[in-house]
């Protein structure tokens, strides 16, 4: 295994895989890539938008794994404070279906955890739709817990 300061790559058999922040030139590659997550339109323009602002504040990374070029994952995280202390918040988790189970994930995972204790998080939290049992393993295998039970109430 390769670390960069930027990037991560790691080196298996006949492909490397890159795990780094989203680039502005990525944006409409990832935003294909989350159709296979999200049932709603998705607006380029506000997209672009929200990027400047996530590339702005230190309290968030949007990651994603790459294969020669292409996008094949991705994630974003949040730190959060509260008087108590920091926590993460894990979102828009995706790895391309046709290729789950290959690791693309777990490296994913691997470079939140690393922001997470650069920030001092003391845990990580993710929801994730009933349906999706094989991302709840997945989680499991990756140290969460299904000792809590969360919600989400949608705005638009």
């Amino acid at each position: 295994m390769y670390v960069l300061i930027i990037n991560k790559i790691i080196q298996r058999g006949c492909y490397i895989l890159i795990i780094e922040k989203l680039k502005f030139q990525d944006i409409m590659e990832l935003l294909e890539l989350y159709k296979e997550l999200m049932p709603f339109e998705i607006e380029y323009e506000k997209s672009a938008r929200v990027y400047k602002e996530i590339t702005e504040n230190e309290n968030y990374i949007l990651l994603v794994a790459k294969e020669e070029n292409e996008i094949l994952g991705s994630m974003l995280g949040i730190r959060c404070k509260s008087l108590l202390e920091s926590f993460l918040v894990i979102e828009a988790v995706i790895v391309k279906e046709k290729i789950r189970g290959k690791g693309v994930g777990r490296k994913l995972m691997e470079k939140m955890d690393e922001f997470a204790k650069e920030k001092n998080c003391a845990y990580a939290i993710l929801v994730s739709s009933d349906f999706r049992e094989e991302a709840h393993k997945f989680y499991e295998r990756l140290g969460f817990k299904d000792g809590v039970k969360g919600f989400r109430k949608l705005y638009y």
